[in-house]
């Protein structure tokens, strides 16, 4: 799985904006059998700060401007400024390429571009936050549950649209939600709310200066007005919202370029193939795994998130099934009987991508 195609493809777009130079910022969402398998994948967070200052300190040089290849399914807030200041740090006015799917918080990283180039593929989404602390709601195996903040707003226009002219009614609504879900969580959920209104102000303001009523205007699309996180907003709703000045489509032939450095992406790391437990282990008992869940890369330089596994499958027969094994042996893996699987993470951190090899060894 090498570099250097990659590279040469982020050069031949490099040819088509003179005196550009393309940083990627990846977090891969390849799809797994069991779901919840570490490692292959990355969400938007602040650890990516450190190999992406390496590779912005190795590209970017010569005066030389800043292109940001984003993909991701979104992640932490509280990584999003840290980001967006270093990326300005390098270029103050960069831009933002999204070949695919820049959601939720890589939204809010383009909202600090000074333009987002879109192809007819690219989607970003809402930016209205999923909260989650010690207070909130956990399930009977004490996973803690996400509290989607216009979910809370949803609940609080409802009863209050329902029930206008009876305030005990309404009291006993908010009384059943205080119930629910923790004081502190639902404080929680207010403090973040007004923390990605505050930031995503910080954000555009670098870009709209003091035209309040178009920032807030923004802000109200893209945390309330779509009712729904899921809702993907594809390049001409993006003008529509964010303005031609900020939302620009990318000619064709830029639009190929950028649909065949994501489908490299994907050919080498497998993103669109299933990674599947079982089929992995085989007949092994025990094996071991790595995985890429990201990458910070540019024609020049590269960054993994790799991560290493030791994976140990075993047998789980129903409750009136007996297996007779002697002493001290372990148990067989048997045809038609339920597996179970365990594993344990060995190493997983952003490493140098000196001899880039594949997906899973």
């Amino acid at each position: 799985m090498p570099l250097k195609e990659r590279q040469e493809i982020i050069q031949q777009i490099e040819k088509l904006r003179p005196g550009r130079r393309i940083v990627g910022i990846l977090n891969f969402d390849r799809a797994a059998e069991p779901a919840q398998i570490p490692g292959l994948g990355t969400s938007f967070q602040e650890d990516m700060k450190e190999p992406l200052f390496r590779v912005l300190k190795e590209t970017i040089k010569d005066g030389s401007k800043l292109d940001v290849l984003l993909y991701t399914r979104g992640g932490a807030t509280n990584a999003v400024w840290p980001i967006a200041g270093l990326l300005r740090e390098f270029d103050p006015d960069f831009h933002v390429l999204v070949p695919f799917r820049a959601h939720s918080s890589g939204t809010m990283l383009a909202l600090a571009a000074k333009q987002i180039v879109m192809t007819r593929l690219s989607e970003l989404s809402p930016i209205d936050p999923t909260t989650a602390n010690q207070f909130n709601p956990q399930t009977p195996d004490r996973q803690i549950l996400g509290i989607a903040v216009e979910d809370v707003t949803a609940y609080k226009e409802f009863w209050q649209t329902a029930l206008p002219n009876d305030p005990e009614r309404a009291l006993q609504y908010l009384g059943r939600l205080a119930t629910e879900i923790h004081p502190l969580a639902l404080g929680n959920v207010q403090r973040v709310y007004m923390q990605i209104k505050k930031l995503a102000k910080m954000l555009l303001s670098h870009h709209y200066g003091d035209d309040t009523d178009k920032i807030d205007k923004i802000i109200d699309l893209l945390t309330k007005e779509f009712y729904s996180h899921s809702h993907m907003i594809g390049r001409q709703e993006a003008k529509d919202i964010l303005g031609e000045d900020h939302i620009v489509f990318a000619p064709a032939e830029m639009e190929e370029l950028l649909d065949a450095l994501l489908r490299q992406y994907e050919n080498d790391f497998e993103l669109r193939h299933k990674f599947v437990l079982c089929r992995f282990m085989a007949e092994e008992t025990e094996k071991t795994a790595r995985f890429v869940g990201g990458v910070v890369e540019s024609g020049t330089w590269s960054y993994l998130n790799d991560s290493t596994l030791k994976v140990r499958q075993f047998i789980a027969p129903p409750q009136n099934v007996q297996i007779q094994v002697p002493a001290g042996a372990p148990v067989p893996l048997i045809p038609g009987i339920p597996r179970k699987f365990e594993w344990q993470v060995m190493q997983q951190s952003w490493t140098r991508n000196k001899e880039p090899k594949g997906v899973t060894i």
